[in-house]
């Protein structure tokens, strides 16, 4: 027997386990701590995985109950938001932060981002926060837009506000063996409040402690469609049977057009960026800022071990499926030939990895997210998709987002950027919008 055909046994169907009249005294008898430590043994299950089993399966049922459809960064800052009073179950047909969390670059630059500053704001708060917890770290580090000699005040009306502009002479003082060749720019313009991650850690603190918290996590568990009764939501239909659930959030990225087709139409499309990591002849040092070039659309930052990741080339794809994955060969070539030479070792230096999404990040038709409960779709049913490649610096403001759906509770933030009805028109044909726009 496999863990997950110990998962779809009746303890988890409709009729047995996930139904919310008789879930508690069962599933307690079921799963007590002895069946815990045989389980673990027997499966080689982490314990506290088994625990946050059957913490689900006991929990209150006068608790309302929330099915979070997807396991990336969205999904698992969305448990952790709700997790602390609420029933939460979070599903994933793959793996946990396998997709497209797995190769984000991890850089936060909400600062350069056409974003309210109260998203801005909270998002950072929430990642000085959680630093220091779980296996996450994050660092705070300015970041230098560079400013084209040539129509330098064209590039500095049309740059982020807030940026101090520094020439190239005291860039180079103030971040000393950073730069490379700056002489085709006359400067840039420094932005504080930036910083990165490494965006594996990070998914993986926040599925701790939203199962801290009592959320339990599956992986390898697929929904299959979504249950409706009278024009409400009442669950999911997984692989293994039915969940019942008094909100079901779908956090599947592109994947959320097609899967709540029968729902809800979605003005979405699917979005690939491409990024490569060089390591330099000599470590960058401790001080050298992230960065961004507006001419050629592209970005970096460093590594924790001295390295570079160099990312951009966004664009849409029409089936991303069908589409090799990889990064294109005129991003490498753009990357060694003009980006590398801007920062001091690299242009000499050897590309250690290439990276793009697995499948598709996700595009709406202005660049900036959906977070709503569609007024077309059935009550207690929240989408959650057009992140533009901005899931994980967007993921704290998603999470308490989210948590505003469900609650009722006053917003911490405007919330009318990511209705569904600031668009005229649903239709998933439409041109791709850059944030360097």
């Amino acid at each position: 027997m496999s863990i997950a055909s110990l998962f779809s046994t009746p303890l988890l169907s409709h009729s047995e386990g996930f139904n919310r009249a008789d879930s508690g005294s069962r599933a307690y008898d079921l799963i007590d701590a002895s069946t815990i430590e045989l389980l673990s043994a027997t499966f080689g299950v982490t314990h506290s995985v088994l625990t946050s089993l059957r913490k689900t399966l006991v929990m209150s049922t006068s608790t309302d109950r929330v099915v979070v459809v997807g396991a990336g960064v969205s999904g698992l800052a969305i448990a952790r938001e709700l997790a602390a009073d609420h029933e939460v179950i979070v599903l994933d047909k793959g793996g946990v932060a396998a997709d497209t969390t797995s190769r984000a670059s991890g850089m936060i630059s909400l600062a350069l981002e056409p974003f309210p500053d109260e998203w801005a704001a909270f998002a950072l708060e929430q990642f000085r926060e959680l630093d220091g917890q779980g296996v996450f770290s994050f660092t705070e580090r300015e970041t230098v837009r560079l400013v084209p000699e040539a129509d330098a005040d064209q590039y500095t009306r049309q740059a982020p506000d807030g940026g101090t502009f520094l020439t190239q002479s005291e860039l180079e003082q103030q971040y000393p063996e950073s730069f490379g060749d700056l002489a085709a720019y006359g400067g840039g313009l420094v932005y504080e409040r930036t910083g990165y991650l490494d965006a594996l850690d990070y998914a993986m603190t926040l599925k701790w402690a939203a199962e801290q918290a009592g959320a339990a996590v599956f992986r390898d568990h697929e929904v299959q469609d979504l249950r409706v009764a009278d024009g409400e939501v009442t669950g999911v239909e997984t692989e293994y049977g039915p969940i019942d659930a008094d909100y079901v959030v779908y956090a599947t990225g592109w994947k959320t057009r097609d899967l709540l087709a029968d729902y809800v139409e979605l003005p979405v499309r699917p979005l690939r960026w491409n990024a490569v990591v060089i390591e330099p002849d000599t470590p960058l040092p401790n001080g050298c800022p992230l960065g961004s070039e507006p001419t050629m659309r592209v970005y970096w930052r460093p590594t924790n071990r001295g390295d570079v990741l160099i990312g951009g080339n966004e664009h849409l794809l029409a089936d991303p499926e069908a589409t090799p994955m990889g990064v294109q060969e005129s991003f490498r070539d753009r990357v060694k030939t003009d980006v590398a030479p801007l920062l001091a070792g690299v242009a000499d230096g050897r590309i250690r990895r290439e990276d793009c999404c697995p499948t598709a990040d996700c595009a709406s038709p202005d660049g900036l997210p959906i977070i709503d409960t569609p007024d077309t779709a059935p009550d207690g049913l929240v989408a959650v998709t057009g992140l533009h490649g901005r899931g994980v610096m967007l993921s704290p403001v998603t999470g308490r987002a989210v948590r505003t759906l469900v609650t009722g509770e006053e917003p911490t933030f405007p919330m009318e950027r990511f209705r569904l009805d600031r668009f005229d028109s649903h239709s998933a044909d439409f041109e791709y919008q850059s944030h360097w726009e």
